[in-house]
Parts: structure tokens; sequence; C-alpha cells
């Protein structure tokens, strides 16, 4: 399992948080059990998608503060949910955990947009994101060159 595997692992659950409210733990429990009878997931890569989870669920009224103060119209509230936890996803893997940069979260933001959003997803995730990471001190050149 790669590092894009244990995003969309995460992903998963927050999802399943979020529209389903089941709790992440379950969410691993059932599917670590799943895993192991295909052989395909290590405890490393489970782990980070943990990581990833707990920093989104122990830190959702900071990250969703922020959310609301930079996307323009749309309320929390009124988002995509699938849109809303790749947001917060990528949120607590730049901000939080910074265990990439920012570049290589935003690109993997975007693409997970494209796979589990609408047709409107990724360029709404990408303005979210920059206008998010832009406010905590990422370089003008670096957003410059995702807001084309």
């Amino acid at each position: 399992m790669s590092r894009r595997d244990s995003r969309i692992l995460a992903l998963n659950a927050l999802f399943c948080w979020e529209v389903g409210k089941i709790e992440p733990d379950e969410y691993f429990r059932i599917s670590e059990a799943e895993s192991d009878q295909d052989n395909r997931t290590s405890l490393g890569d489970v782990d980070y998608a943990r990581d990833l989870v707990e920093a989104v669920t122990s830190h959702v009224r900071e990250i969703d503060d922020l959310i609301n103060q930079v996307s323009k119209g749309w309320a929390v509230s009124r988002m995509p949910r699938a849109d809303l936890c790749i947001i917060r996803l990528a949120y607590a893997e730049a901000l939080i955990l910074k265990s990439a940069p920012i570049e290589v979260i935003l690109n993997e933001a975007i693409e997970l947009a494209k796979d589990y959003g609408s047709h409107a997803s990724p360029s709404f995730v990408n303005g979210v994101l920059v206008s998010i990471f832009t406010r905590s001190g990422w370089s003008q050149e670096g957003a410059d060159r995702y807001n084309k």
C-alpha cells in the first residue's frame, strides 16, 4: 500500500464518520479484517491513515472554521461531503502532521477529488486549499501555479 492508498483509506474513514456517523476506529477494524483476507495492507500504511483521521477528527472545528473563512459562498454545511472530507484531509496532512510538501498534498487532493467527487470538485477543492495554504504562509509563487 502506498501513501495514496493510505489517503484513500483515511478518506473513506472520514466519509463514513461524516455521513454514516461510523466511528473511525470501527471503520478501521472492519477494513483491517477485510484486508487481512487480501494481505494487501501493511501495518504502517494503516497507521498513517489512522494518524490522518485522528488529526482531522481532533481538529475538525479549527479546520471547518478556516474553511468557512476562505470559501466564498460555500459554508461547510452546504459543501458536498466528499469535497469537505478531502479538504479536511489535505489540511490535516499539510498543516497539522506536516508529513509531505504542500504541493504534493494539493496534487493528491485534486486527484482524490477527480476520483471521488463531482465534475466540479477538483477546481473547488483546489480553490479552497490554495486559499487555506496561502493564508497559512504558503508562498504566493506556489499558489500562483495552482490558481490557473
